[in-house]
C-alpha cells in the first residue's frame, strides 16, 4: 500500500523553483511551477543529469546535459517517447507538502 511522506512546506519553494528532496533514500526532483508542486526523479532518466538543475519550460523541464525534455506531470519525454521519468503525486495537506511512495 502506498503511503504519503512529508518533504516539506509551503513556501519552501518560490514559483518556478526546484529542489532535491530525499525519500526512504530516493533522491527526487521538487518543482513549483504554476502555483503547483511536482515531483520526478532527480536523475534524467536519459544520463543521469540533474533534472533540479534544468530549465523549466512551461510544464516541462530540459535537463542540462543533453537537453531531453520531460513533462513535470506525465514525465513523458518530447524528444525520445521511449523516456519517461518516474513522477511522484505530491499532495498538500495543511501547510505541508507530502509525496506519495510506493
Amino acid at each position: 500500500m502506498a503511503k504519503f511522506v512529508k518533504v516539506g512546506r509551503l513556501g519552501d519553494l518560490a514559483e518556478g523553483q526546484a529542489k532535491v528532496i530525499q525519500v526512504n533514500g530516493q533522491r527526487i526532483a521538487l518543482f513549483f511551477v504554476g502555483g503547483r508542486y511536482y515531483a520526478l526523479e532527480a536523475a534524467c532518466p536519459h544520463e543521469g543529469g540533474p533534472l533540479a538543475d534544468g530549465v523549466i519550460e512551461g510544464l516541462q523541464i530540459i535537463c542540462p546535459w543533453h537537453g531531453y525534455d520531460f513533462h513535470l506531470k506525465t514525465g513523458n519525454c518530447g524528444l525520445d517517447p521511449d523516456l519517461r521519468a518516474l513522477t511522484y503525486l505530491v499532495k498538500v495537506e495543511d501547510d505541508d507538502l507530502l509525496i506519495e511512495m510506493a
